[in-house]
């Protein structure tokens, strides 16, 4: 032992060689290790920039959404565009009036976000953005949605829309760590009048019908307007009538209604309801019965 220890012949050239080797080896290996560490910090910070880009984007459609103003008072008329990827509506801000169009061009993966002024007109449903339609800006980037619908409706009709889901997924880095992600919001459109509900219960009471429409209802509380319709009846009672309503087989109109059929058997009645705004709706029809000579019920 005391003579290893007293030895001062050094080491080989093949011992240094491989010890530098060693040492190239596990410094190569921490380095890429912490290149790449560095790489996926930088993807992660880049997708989550992306993800609060969405959020920011979609809050700003929701506020512009909770604001529609209808060209037509009560009328449900301010939703112009429902598409997948193209919504056109119109809002009001503080100031002004305007139409707004969120629409997704797929190629360059941006959620574009434009304005219009009165007069108003339609973009081009070939164009997002169109250039010619107003002021434009980029809303939200790295939308990867492809033929995934960004927006969805609770209607097919625009004037029936009361709900809008908005739904983009973001991707900084496609085909690679960290995968998509996808962000939701929904909106109701407490601006966009609804169409009421019919309802109505029917009895005989001796050769008549008793009609009574108290069930109906508004969904914004305002007053409606009864009309009551016989299958059978040939010429119409009820003049003048509105001209959203049917205008032929009326018999009579007011919340409650007693109807004398002009002949006992059984009659179809139907019941029309009108809000202020002129949106209708009717009920199912129901099979009455009335008695009288030589009819049993």
């Amino acid at each position: 032992m005391r003579r290893l220890i007293a030895d001062e012949s050094g080491v080989t050239i093949v011992e240094l060689l491989m010890v530098i080797i060693l040492v190239g080896v596990i410094m190569g290996a921490t380095l890429t290790t912490f290149t790449q560490f560095e790489r996926t910090t930088a993807t992660n910070q880049r997708q989550n920039d992306a993800q609060d880009q969405v959020r920011g984007g979609v809050t700003a459609l929701a506020r512009e959404l909770r604001n529609l103003a209808s060209p037509t008072d009560q009328l449900p008329e301010a939703v112009v565009r429902a598409d997948p990827a193209d919504l056109v509506f119109q809002s009001v801000n503080s100031t002004a009036t305007r139409r707004v169009r969120y629409c997704l061009n797929a190629t360059d993966r941006r959620l574009w976000r434009q304005v219009q002024v009165a007069p108003f007109s339609l973009p081009a449903a070939s164009s997002c953005p169109d250039a010619s339609w107003g002021t434009q800006r980029n809303a939200v980037e790295n939308v990867v949605n492809a033929s995934r619908p960004v927006f969805t409706y609770n209607a097919p009709e625009t004037t029936a829309i009361t709900e809008i889901s908005a739904s983009i997924w973001v991707d900084v880095n496609t085909g690679k760590p960290p995968t998509e992600t996808a962000l939701q919001t929904s909106v109701f459109l407490r601006n966009q009048n609804r169409s009421p509900i019919a309802r109505f219960t029917a009895s005989v009471s001796g050769s008549a019908i008793v009609l009574n429409g108290s069930e109906s209802d508004d969904p914004e509380g305002k007053a409606l307007e009864f009309y009551w319709y016989d299958a059978a009846q040939a010429t119409n009672l009820c003049t003048p009538l509105p001209a959203e309503v049917p205008q032929t087989g009326c018999v009579g109109a007011g919340i409650v209604f007693n109807y004398s059929p002009s002949a006992a058997g059984t009659r179809q009645v139907r019941l029309v309801v009108r809000d202020p705004s002129g949106l209708t709706n009717e009920a199912t029809a129901q099979s009455i019965c009335v008695p009288g000579v030589g009819v049993m019920c």
